[in-house]
């Protein structure tokens, strides 16, 4: 695999090469400095050519645009050349030759106000892949753009930059997702949240599973997991393909995280599900972790030398929010008593190790740090596994979750506490199921003090188990509300006051599938339990 260096030495090659020969034939060509190796970086040009369409016979746009990780001024633009999505060799279709396209920024769908343009490479050694970090665009504004290579232009997708800082913003509309296994259904609940056109979109995770299989749209043609990079760009198309996805993509910026299968289920650090499976897990992570990188609009740098990607990382909307965007499985302890589902406690003592992390102690660290000097009203954690405490008696319901680092739960929920942290809103995937619930204070019992608030939305398509909750008394875990078997996405509209969030729930996984409102929540400012509405 490619290291960080290398790959800033390489793509600053790229831009001179394409500056070089395409400048003689352009009055104004822009082509993007890139700072960090992660993506080019452009202001306002008034022209710059087509790059050439060499050998591609195709649309190469097969996977549609996206953007993501606005600040108020710039965004993260981003697509990938492919004519092939399932082409096998990880090339798309196109072959293992360097391409570059030309983007454009609008005020208008129709690109008469086209106020920042420019090229980029599209690497082969990236997949093809583009991230344009384009700058100098105005706070909390709404733009198009667009990306073209010889005689082909893309979809036209929307995007818009977060506010100044210290902006008073009257309000946020933002939806968050997570769980969509390719090969479980037709993902309807997307029509539904592009119709709602949010200002931000969080996906928390599993945004591709590695499981080969399925039939037609929703097949996977691998034979088996998941190894290489060729194996993972493979399959990054199979999900990427979809019409629903790209519409999603295409109606505003998307903020990112993942969660354990982008790389194997239930995978923790340099640790694989399976012991078996440890000889080569190393550079299969390298493989998923470069293959995520390429295919999402993220303004971090690639993966360095020894693999690693440095996914956490907080965004700000005003003085209105700031979410801090978590990783919780680079950096986390192995899961103890061998992840077994439903652990008795007494016979897992080590599950109460102080020294067990879900972050790890740099990430710990930042969070900290971030949570007690942020001034915004609502600090919100974008991140995977449910946090609140889902134990029965003495029984662990899934050691997987935050129950399974119940020390690492508790020296958070601490500092939110002891800090006199207010109005932490924590957003979660994983678990195929939605709910809402209070966050207590870790030093007293269940009926202690609450320090924040959990939201869970529940799966694109992978599937729930509701089944297995049917006829077990849940009231002990005190849920403000739960639904394990419903598919669908969050909605939620913040202000000043008030935090209001819309499940959103899909009456199946087929195409044009209608949609509903299964429970709505509030949470207001200054009191931080969950209360349905």
């Amino acid at each position: 695999m490619t290291g960080r260096h290398d790959l800033d030495q390489r793509l600053l090659m790229h831009r001179r090469r394409f500056l070089g020969l395409l400048a003689g034939s352009t009055g104004a060509l822009v082509l993007g400095a890139c700072s960090d190796g992660s993506s080019g970086s452009s202001t306002t040009s008034t022209t710059a050519a087509v790059p050439p369409a060499e050998g591609i016979d195709a649309d190469p746009f097969a996977l549609g645009v996206a953007s993501g990780d606005p600040d108020p001024r710039s965004v993260v633009l981003w697509t990938r050349l492919v004519v092939d999505p399932l082409a096998d060799d990880g090339w798309g279709g196109i072959g293992e030759v360097d391409h570059a396209v030309r983007w454009e920024v609008a005020t208008d769908e129709g690109f008469d106000d086209v106020v920042a343009s420019g090229l980029e490479p599209a690497p082969a050694e990236l997949g093809h892949s583009v991230h344009v970090t384009v700058d100098g665009l105005a706070a909390g504004t709404g733009y198009w753009y667009r990306f073209q290579i010889g005689e082909f232009t893309s979809p036209v997708g929307r995007t818009r930059t977060a506010p100044a800082d210290d902006d008073a913003v009257d309000q946020l509309t933002l939806a968050f997702a997570s769980c969509q296994l390719r090969t479980a259904g037709a993902w309807s609940a997307y029509p539904h949240l592009v119709d709602d056109e949010p200002d931000l979109v969080l996906f928390l995770g599993d945004y591709v599973y590695e499981y080969p299989g399925g039939e037609g749209e929703t097949a996977v043609p691998l034979d088996d997991e998941p190894q290489t990079l060729a194996d993972y760009r493979l399959l990054y198309g199979a999900y990427k393909r979809d019409a629903g996805l790209q519409a999603a993509h295409a109606v505003a910026p998307w903020v990112v995280t993942w969660d354990d299968h982008e790389v194997e289920n239930n995978y923790a650090a340099g640790v694989p599900e399976d012991d078996d499976d440890a000889p080569g897990f190393d550079e299969r992570r390298r493989a998923a972790y470069q293959a995520f990188w390429e295919h999402h609009p993220l303004r971090i740098d690639p993966p360095a030398d020894d693999g690693s990607l440095q996914v956490h990382r907080s965004l700000r909307w005003g003085t209105l929010a700031e979410v801090f965007v978590l990783d919780g499985r680079q950096f986390r302890s192995d899961q103890v008593c061998g992840d077994q589902v439903a652990t008795n406690r007494r016979e897992c003592p080590e599950i109460d190790d102080e020294d067990r992390t879900m972050l790890g102690a740099e990430q710990e660290a930042w969070l900290d740090e971030g949570l007690t000097g942020s001034d915004a009203t609502w600090k919100v954690l974008a991140q995977q596994t449910v946090m609140k405490a889902l134990v029965l008696g003495d029984i662990v319901l899934n050691v997987d979750q935050w129950d399974g680092y119940p020390a690492a739960r508790a020296r958070l929920l601490r500092t939110i506490e002891q800090e006199g942290v207010d109005n932490v809103v924590v957003l979660t995937g994983d678990i195929h199921a939605a709910g809402a619930a209070d966050l207590r204070s870790p030093d007293a019992n269940a009926d202690g003090p609450v320090v924040a608030a959990e939201l869970v939305g529940t799966s694109i398509s992978s599937p729930g188990f509701g089944s297995l909750v049917d006829g077990l008394d849940l009231s002990p875990l005190g849920l403000a509300y739960a639904n394990f078997a419903d598919h669908g996405y969050a909605r939620c509209t913040v202000t000043p006051e008030t935090w209001r969030c819309e499940f959103v729930v899909v009456d199946d996984l087929t195409d044009g599938a209608a949609a509903s409102v299964d429970a709505t929540v509030e949470i207001a400012a200054g009191t931080p339990g969950v209360r349905r509405v």
